[in-house]
Formats: structure tokens, sequence, C-alpha cells
């Protein structure tokens, strides 16, 4: 699919309140030309299957659900819930399930680490209005915080733990489900007049998609990953490259725009560092309610202990969090976000002697080999997360899964 629209760089500077889009297009023309087009693009494919179930002419949207589960046997369904089907399940021909695999085994020897970075990929997605708009108008501004952080952080382990991205399989059919909840908030937003797409570009739009997987959910954890001190091998970063370009397309973004490469990646996270942005008044709330209540002590005590620890450590973890997070935040964006850094922040570069202690353990075979320690990485954060991958696995889903999954939008 091909963009059909010409925005001008006035007119996206002010949909994206970047003050400099004119001085980063005279760098970057053509990436840049595309993003802007990309502000007023959808996915058609998506709100086509949502706008035919609320015509009345489509399924209702448990037997959606449901036909993600079973791709093959939709001979029965409506016509705009079978083109999206037949269109997901014909793949690209760079696709390589076994390259994918790579990036998701290089991915996971680091799990618990990556799995630390959603913060960091959430607080980069509220910088901008077209990540906070939507909440806004849709009234889930502040609510639902913890919900919301663990819902995307299982979402992230289905779509990046090994095997589960294949076609057919958990991680494939919640990325599905997930861009037609997207497709839902558009319909949400447009039906009820909640939403001017001249002023703010079309919501969930194909640019904010394309940022959100490339520069929020790629790079971002592996620039995270190597302030720590960690090494990814070129051929690791180019698996995981190839992990998330899949999952990308999986979510409805146009080849072209997704990254081939590592290369291809970093330019984009570049270009999205370059635009001098102006976070919008409602990153602070949404910063404040992930600095008070998107993370929880967990230490396997029963439940009121737990609970007694928790409210303990909170204070201790909050400032420990904000103050690591503005490390990654241009000062000026992140005294605007409301971030206030310490010098706690120093205890990323104290922590990495013994993440080096670890690597070289790694290196000689110590910690077993590496497909054991992206399992062992797995099985810690999915404890975490409440996620019995065995059981996911095998399609026996109930409806608190369902429900959780489905908050991630």
């Amino acid at each position: 699919m091909t963009s059909v629209w010409t925005v001008s760089p006035e007119r996206a500077a002010a949909i994206t309140g970047a003050r400099n889009w004119t001085d980063v297009r005279a760098e970057h023309p053509d990436a840049v030309d595309a993003m802007a087009d990309g502000l007023m693009l959808g996915d058609a494919a998506a709100d086509a299957v949502i706008a035919e179930m609320y015509s009345g002419r489509g399924w209702a949207w448990s037997d959606i659900t449901a036909a993600l589960d079973s791709p093959t046997e939709i001979s029965d369904a409506p016509p705009a819930l079978r083109h999206f089907l037949e269109v997901a399940t014909d793949l690209p021909s760079w696709f390589d399930p076994a390259l994918a695999r790579a990036g998701a085994e290089a991915w996971w020897r680091f799990g618990s680490l990556q799995s630390s970075t959603l913060y960091q990929s959430l607080i980069y997605g509220y910088r901008a209005r077209g990540f906070t708009r939507p909440l806004v108008a849709t009234g889930r501004l502040t609510e639902g915080t913890w919900d919301r952080v663990v819902a995307t952080g299982r979402w992230v382990t289905l779509a990046t733990a090994p095997g589960m991205m294949d076609p057919g399989e958990p991680g494939w059919s919640e990325t599905l489900r997930i861009r037609l909840v997207h497709a839902m908030v558009r319909h949400h937003l447009h039906m009820h007049g909640h939403w001017d797409d001249e002023q703010w570009g079309v919501p969930i739009n194909q640019t904010y998609s394309q940022l959100t997987i490339t520069a929020g959910f790629l790079v971002l954890p592996l620039r995270v990953a190597k302030d720590f001190g960690i090494h990814y091998t070129r051929a690791d970063m180019e698996a995981m490259t190839h992990l998330w370009r899949w999952v990308g397309w999986v979510m409805g973004i146009e080849e072209h725009r997704l990254p081939r490469n590592f290369g291809d990646a970093r330019r984009t996270d570049r270009i999205a560092q370059d635009f001098r942005l102006e976070p919008p008044p409602e990153s602070r709330e949404l910063v404040k309610a992930l600095l008070d209540d998107g993370y929880r002590t967990n230490l396997g005590l029963p439940g009121p202990l737990n609970d007694i620890v928790h409210v303990l450590s909170r204070p201790f973890l909050r400032t420990l969090f904000e103050s690591v997070s503005a490390r990654w935040v241009d000062d000026e964006v992140a005294t605007a976000m409301g971030l206030r850094s310490t010098p706690m922040h120093h205890l990323v570069t104290l922590a990495r002697p013994a993440i080096r202690s670890r690597e070289i353990a790694r290196w000689f075979g110590l910690l077993g080999s590496e497909h054991a320690v992206a399992r062992r990485e797995l099985r810690f954060v999915t404890s975490r997360l409440g996620l019995d991958l065995r059981r996911i696995a095998s399609n026996r889903y109930d409806s608190a899964d369902k429900g959780h999954l489905e908050t991630v939008a």
C-alpha cells in the first residue's frame, strides 16, 4: 500500500508540534515526507473489519477474535474480515521465520532487562501529541495505568518469545487482535466526534505506529542495553531488527515504513530524535501516573506481606525509576514531562561490572547454552506477568487473559 496523501511541512509541524519539522526535512527529505503523509493514514484493512462489525453485516467481536486463533477456517467469514485474514496470512517474501526466532533468542538472553525498558518505551511515546491525544479523547488518560503496563508487557512478551510470533501462533494472533483494537479506537473517536483528522492527523496513524515499533520498541531498548554494558553482535542486531520488522508488518504498518536492517532502524530513530517536540500538557499526568501506579513490588511473599513491602519500597522505587528514566530523555523534554533526575541514575553505571561479569560467565558457558539462558529469562518475566506460555501456546485462553491483553490499546 502506498500513500496517496501529500501533507505539507507546515501542516505536519502543526499536527505533531515539531518546531523544526522543516529543518529536519531538509536533512532527510524522503523519509520525513513519508512521515508527513503517514500522519493521515490509518489501517484500511483493519478499519474495514470494524466498520463491518458495527454496521451489523459482520461478526461480533468474540467471533472475530476466535477467527484470529484459527485463521485458516474463515470460509464463512464476512468479506472484510476474510480479506483482513487473507492479507495477514499472505506472508511477505522477505520474512524468514528462522531469522525471527534467532532475533527472539537474542532478545531474551537479557529478557528481564528488556522487559524493564517498557517504561522507557511508554515515556518515549508520552512526549508526542499523537500518542497522548487518543488517551485523552477516550477518557483513559491516567486510569488503569497498571493494567496498561501489564497488558503491554504481556503483548511484548508474546510477540518476542521464541516461536510465538510465527504465523498462527499466540503472539501473531494477539498482534492482529491489538491491530483491530486500534481500528476500534479510530472508529470510536470518529463516530462520536471526539477527533479532528485535519487538526490532529488520523488517530494511531501509520507514522506514530512506525515510530512506536522501530524507535520505541526496538532501538530505544537496545540503546538502554548498551548503556548498561550489554554487547550484541551484528548478527544479533540484524536478527532482532528482522523480528520487530515482522511484528510491525503484522501490526499493519506499511512495508516501506519498516526497517530493512538495523541501520535503517537507527536512521528512523535519529530522525525522531532530531524533531524538537514540545510535550503536551497531558504528558506530565501520564508520566506521574506511570511512576505512581506503573509497577508492583513482587517478592513472591503471601499477599498481605507483599503489599506491605510494596508500600514501604514505593518511595524509593519511584525515585529510582524517575531518575533512571530521565537518563535517556533530553533534559528539556524531561523537564517538560516532569521527570526529575537525581544521582541515583548513576546506578546504571554501577551495574555495569555485574552485567559484564554475567556476560563473561555466559561466554564461557557457565550459565548454560544460549537457548537455556533465554528460556530462563523468559520464565522469570512470564512468572511476574502471570503468563503461562504452555497454556497459551495450546490456545486455551480464559476470558481474563483475553480481556487483559486487549487493554494494551
